[in-house]
C-alpha cells in the first residue's frame, strides 16, 4: 500500500510528462500523483514524481541544481531550438578542435542572463510564449538570471557536441546550445537530452516504464501494457493492484528521505494532535531560518515556515485504501480505461511544471 512519498520514473523518449503522470495514477490508484518540472517528449531522464500527500512538500524540495546530458547539433537553427520544429536557417560549420570547443564552453561557467525561449511556458502578458509562438506572434520577454555551474565537454564530432550541464533551475538547455553555436561561429539547436540528476532524485533511484510494465503485467513491452488502447483492442491484463503496488513501493522514496535537507523536529503526543486538529504549531527551537519538518515520530505531519504559527495539516491520503479496491474498476481493482485520455494528466494543484510546446520544460 503507497501513501505517500516521491517516485523517480525515467522518462523514455516520445511521451509527455503528464503522460507519464497519468500512467502512475492509473498503475496506482492515487488521485494525487504530481511531477516537480516537465521534460521536453523528445527528452529523457530523470522525472520526480510525487505521490499521495506528497504533493504538498514539492514547494520544499531542494531542486536549485540540475544535471543534464546534452547533444547540441551545429550547422542548423530550428524555430523551437531542438529537433522536433523545422530548419530556419543554416550556417557553415568551422573545424572543431577540443581546446576550442573547452575555451567556448569556458565562457558559459557562472551567473549569466538568459531569455526564455519562444516555445516555452513562461508568461508573456499574462499567456505562455508558446501559445504567441504558435500563432506567429511576437513578444518581448526579459531575460532572466540563471547559473551555470559547470558545462563539460564529453565528446567532439564533426557538426555534434555532447556536454554535461550542471545548471540552476528554470535554466533552458534550447538556449544554452543555440548559444554554444553562436560562440563558434554557426548556428545550432539542442538535438537530444537526458536529465541525469534534479536535486537529489537521481538515475541510480528511477524507475523505467518497463520495469513498471514488468510489474504490472509482467511484461517489459511498456507501450503494449501502460498505454491505453486507441483502436479497441483489448489491453495486457494487469496484476491485482495490491500485487503492483507491493512491487511499485520498492521504489517509492520516503517523504522524509526526500526532505532530508530540512531541519525537523519531533513533536511530542500533545502537540502531534493538536497540530492535526487545529493547525497549531508549537514554540520552535530558535534559530531555525528554513521551513522546518514537523513530525508525529517518523511521519512528516506538517510544514512550518519560519515563525509560523499555524500550517494546513499533511492529512496521509491513501486512495486505494478509501476506495477499498472494490470500485467498478474491473480486473485487480484497475481502471479498464488505463491512463487518463483528457490530456492533462491528471496533474494536482502544486506540483511544478515549465511545459511549451508539447513538453517544453527541457532544462527546467
Amino acid at each position: 500500500m503507497i501513501k505517500d512519498g516521491f517516485l523517480v520514473v525515467d522518462k523514455p523518449p516520445g511521451v509527455t510528462s503528464h503522460d507519464i503522470v497519468a500512467v502512475v495514477r492509473a498503475v496506482t490508484g492515487l488521485q494525487k500523483v504530481g511531477h516537480t518540472g516537465t521534460l521536453d517528449p523528445f527528452a529523457t531522464g530523470v522525472l520526480p514524481l510525487a505521490l499521495g500527500s506528497a504533493t504538498r512538500l514539492i514547494q520544499y524540495l531542494d531542486e536549485r541544481e540540475k544535471v543534464y546530458d546534452a547533444t547540441i547539433r551545429l550547422g542548423a537553427l530550428t524555430d523551437t531550438g531542438d529537433p522536433t520544429g523545422q530548419v530556419v536557417q543554416e550556417a557553415p560549420v568551422p573545424t572543431l578542435t577540443r581546446a576550442r570547443v573547452l575555451e567556448v564552453l569556458a565562457t558559459f561557467k557562472g551567473p549569466r542572463m538568459q531569455v526564455p525561449p519562444r516555445y516555452s511556458a513562461v508568461k508573456g502578458n499574462g499567456r505562455a510564449l508558446y501559445d504567441y509562438a504558435r500563432k506567429g506572434e511576437v513578444v518581448e520577454v526579459q531575460a532572466r538570471p540563471i547559473e551555470i555551474f559547470g558545462i563539460d565537454l564529453l565528446e567532439v564530432g564533426d557538426v555534434t557536441l555532447r556536454v554535461r550541464i550542471r545548471c540552476s533551475r528554470g535554466t533552458y538547455a534550447r538556449v544554452i546550445a543555440e548559444e554554444v553555436g553562436e560562440a563558434l561561429g554557426t548556428v545550432a539547436h539542442l538535438d537530444a537530452l537526458r536529465r541525469d540528476a534534479s536535486g537529489s532524485f537521481t538515475l541510480a533511484q528511477a524507475i523505467s516504464m518497463a520495469r513498471i510494465a514488468d510489474i504490472v503485467a509482467g511484461d517489459p513491452a511498456w507501450d503494449r501494457v501502460l498505454k491505453p488502447s486507441r483502436d479497441g483492442a483489448a489491453r495486457t491484463p494487469w496484476r491485482p493492484r495490491a500485487e503492483v503496488l507491493a512491487g511499485i513501493s520498492a521504489w517509492v522514496l520516503p517523504s522524509r528521505e526526500a526532505l532530508r535537507h530540512l531541519p525537523a523536529v519531533t513533536l511530542t503526543p500533545l502537540d502531534a494532535r493538536k497540530l492535526q486538529q487545529t493547525g497549531a504549531v508549537p514554540p520552535l527551537p530558535g534559530g531555525l531560518d528554513s521551513a522546518c519538518l514537523l513530525l508525529d515520530g517518523d511521519m512528516i505531519i506538517g510544514v512550518a515556515p519560519p515563525g509560523a504559527r499555524s500550517v494546513t495539516p499533511l492529512a496521509i491520503e491513501d486512495d486505494a485504501a478509501r476506495r477499498g479496491g472494490n470500485d467498478r474498476r474491473g480486473r485487480g481493482g484497475h481502471d479498464r480505461r488505463g491512463p487518463d485520455r483528457r490530456g492533462r494528466g491528471g496533474n494536482v494543484r502544486g506540483e511544478r511544471s515549465v511545459e511549451g510546446q508539447g513538453g517544453g520544460g527541457d532544462v527546467s
